[in-house]
């Protein structure tokens, strides 16, 4: 519903629907904005009443806040009061986030920027939700869309595609001839009894399908590479597609269900490159061939013999779109399984400390027996259609025994003509079946394309600008200006954070859990970029940095370290390609690391195991000090570093980290403030707002926030006696 004016004066401003009455049940309501008033309209009959009204001037802030399954936008009036405006769906949250901050600026005075309409796409054919992100609707989506696009990957191999077709035709030529020489066998050898001729058909038999064959097993091997070759293309631009994406991204797509469309999917597109389409090909000039010849030799009995074909054809077809959607819905749950199975494996410790199996494995029945009854479905409604099928196909062949078989004996036809017929007739219907077993295999192939295809047409929330600054060298000066994030837009995490930071200072994060620490060095790093405001380096939006630049610059030592599944040197390396050994053991000796390498039988090439397990905390935390070191950052990142060891371990890891930090600017987190001694100022941030500033004495003597952080930890930290 649209409003143009709600009286003669006063000019509609903003009006924006919600899904959810008054009483919380789905139902329409608006939030509507004329001249100075605030208010909520609502169907009443057949009309539309005023439910609420309020005065612009009379408020203080309007804010949107998250309930379950959706939220509500409050208003707060000058004499304290909290109006409840309107309840709405998941849906709207980011439409009425935005409203919220647009009444806010209208109330505060300020120029109201637009109000976004972004919530969960929907496909604007047929209205299916689609998942953030994505712009690709499964159920809408065209096959020769999908066909096109991967015959597009053919384009730079034509040439081997073109030698790939004419030995196709080459070998289906093969293997029309043997049936005419089986006529000449039977009507001028085997009834006339010459025996000359019969040595020469049958050698020549056997050297046409001995041809056949060898061509078969050239073309064969050529489209098995060049399917694999483009497979493995697609393959690569697909894990280069995931790599390139933001961690919201990530947030959104389980790992189990993106190692799936990696792995799973793209070797669905490796047997349909490779098989597949050579097979449709294949069968596609037999049938044309075998046609031309059927009707040449008898065409009324080839007209019979054709009449079931498009009764099959159509029927594959609706059949078809059917198994096509339980297909889809068992590549989801097969993903979903993955998922499951991927967070039991890399949590197994957690899952046997906790004693857990049996929840797990119940948690995996689940997941299976859904993945079960997707299949179960899919694979019977083939199973249910085929056997009628392949009967229908059949009947063309009785048809070619009994009128075939009347015009033999009248003389019409010959034995030899009829037997070639017939045996035509097997060539042509055998394919036929096969295509029809076939399009069970290309509906698996394009769902798969389909995922794979979703991955690749998003667009990164990260991505480079059209025209990006290169910034080889940083100097590190850092600036926040009003930056404003939420990991959803319309929950914000950090609310308006201004803060300059020059080259070489280092800057401690400080406040509670959840506080937004982290999503301050998130946003450094770029990982995730603001909703509003804008982060600089060096005077430069960090939108508009080249980011391997960026990256290239930043060091981070996290709170637990992730090492990969090699030796010590690999993963001290990683952080520099290339990197000589000599340049590996400098970077360990700084680090503290060196002395415990060594005294490993294989030193630097002790394997480190899967997530460097076979390590202790200390040991990996001081190689992920080594390998920050390697690096040589402008910009370095300590997310509490020392919060997972012992004492002793934190004094090494303490001593390499302030050799690490001279001359760079550093972010630091950490619980146990005694780790920020060394900071040139302290960040305190309580709820996503910075609320204090400076140095630890600054801070002490104001007696603010941060001296109550400091106050509870040294009454935590003193030992207490139990009672007995």
């Amino acid at each position: 519903m649209e409003f143009r004016k709600i009286s003669a004066d006063d000019e509609i401003q903003m009006s924006i629907s919600g899904d959810l009455d008054a009483g919380g049940q789905f139902g329409e309501q608006w939030l509507v904005v004329a001249g100075e008033k605030l208010m909520v309209l609502g169907h009443e009959g057949d009309g539309v009443s005023l439910r609420t009204e309020l005065n612009i001037g009379d408020l203080i802030e309007v804010k949107a806040d998250s309930l379950i399954g959706g939220g509500t936008i409050e208003a707060l009036t000058s004499r304290g009061e909290v109006v409840e405006l309107l309840r709405y769906s998941n849906v709207h949250s980011v439409k009425f986030a935005e409203a919220a901050k647009w009444l806010t600026s209208r109330i505060k005075g300020e120029e109201p920027g637009p109000i976004s309409e972004e919530g969960q796409a929907r496909c604007t054919k047929c209205g299916l939700l689609l998942r953030k992100g994505s712009k690709v609707c499964p159920r809408c989506v065209h096959r020769r869309k999908v066909l096109t696009r991967l015959l597009a990957y053919l384009k730079p191999y034509w040439r081997v595609a073109v030698g790939i077709g004419m030995l196709m035709l080459f070998g289906t030529g093969g293997t029309l001839i043997p049936p005419y020489l089986a006529k000449v066998l039977i009507d001028d050898v085997l009834v006339t009894q010459k025996y000359g001729l019969l040595g020469w058909i049958v050698l020549a038999m056997i050297g046409i399908s001995l041809m056949a064959k060898v061509v078969l097993a050239i073309r064969g091997r050529i489209a098995a590479w060049l399917g694999s070759k483009i497979t493995h293309e697609i393959r690569s631009q697909l894990y280069e597609k995931v790599q390139s994406m933001s961690l919201r991204f990530f947030d959104r797509y389980k790992t189990g269900e993106l190692m799936s469309r990696v792995g799973r999917d793209t070797r669905e597109l490796n047997d349909f490159m490779a098989f597949q389409i050579p097979f449709l090909v294949v069968n596609f000039f037999m049938a044309i061939g075998i046609s031309v010849i059927l009707i040449i030799m008898n065409w009324k009995l080839a007209l019979l013999t054709i009449i079931p074909a498009p009764v099959v054809a159509f029927s594959t077809m609706a059949i078809w779109k059917r198994i096509r959607y339980y297909y889809r819905r068992a590549w989801h749950r097969r993903a979903q399984l993955s998922a499951v199975l991927n967070d039991t494996l890399s949590g197994i410790r957690v899952v046997k400390g906790f004693a857990q199996e049996e929840k797990q494995a119940e948690m995996f029945g689940r997941k299976s027996h859904d993945l079960y009854l997707a299949t179960k479905r899919a694979e019977q409604l083939w199973a249910t259609w085929m056997p009628m099928l392949t009967f229908m196909l059949g009947a063309g062949a009785l048809i070619v025994w009994y009128f075939g078989g009347r015009d033999v004996m009248s003389g019409k036809m010959t034995l030899g003509t009829l037997w070639a017929f017939f045996m035509y007739l097997v060539l042509f219907l055998g394919p036929l079946e096969m295509v029809m077993r076939i399009s069970t295999y290309i509906t698996r192939s394009f769902a798969a394309a389909e995922r794979v295809f979703e991955i690749l047409d998003m667009e990164s929330e990260v991505p480079d600008e059209t025209e990006t600054t290169p910034m080889p060298e940083l100097k590190g000066f850092v600036e926040f200006q009003n930056v404003t994030f939420g990991y959803d837009r319309h929950i914000p995490v950090l609310h308006n954070i201004d803060l300059k930071v020059e080259p070489g200072e280092m800057i401690g994060f400080v406040g509670r859990s959840g506080a937004g620490k982290t999503t301050m060095t998130n946003l450094i790093c770029r990982f995730y970029t603001p909703d509003e405001g804008a982060i600089l380096i060096d005077g430069v939006d960090t939108r508009k940095i080249r980011l391997d630049d960026l990256r290239r610059q930043i060091g981070i030592v996290l709170q637990e370290p992730f090492l990969f599944n090699g030796t010590i040197a690999e993963n001290i390396g990683y952080a520099k390609p290339g990197a000589t050994l000599e340049e590996v053991m400098r970077a360990a000796r700084i680090a503290n690391a060196h002395e415990f390498i060594l005294k490993f039988p294989d030193g630097y090439d002790t394997i480190t195991g899967e997530r460097g397990q076979r390590l202790s905390g200390g040991e990996r935390q001081r190689i992920s000090v080594a390998r920050a070191i390697l690096r040589d950052p402008r910009i370095l990142i300590l997310d509490e570093p020392t919060s997972m060891v012992d004492t002793m371990t934190e004094k090494k890891i303490q001593e390499a980290l302030s050799r690490l930090v001279k001359g760079r600017t550093t972010f630091a987190i950490a619980h146990r403030l005694s780790t920020l001694r060394n900071a040139n100022r302290l960040v305190v941030l309580d709820e996503g707002k910075l609320v204090e500033m400076g140095t630890h004495d600054e801070l002490m003597d104001k007696g603010g926030t941060y001296r109550k952080l400091v106050d509870l930890q040294r009454e935590m930290s003193h030992i207490k006696g139990v009672d007995g």
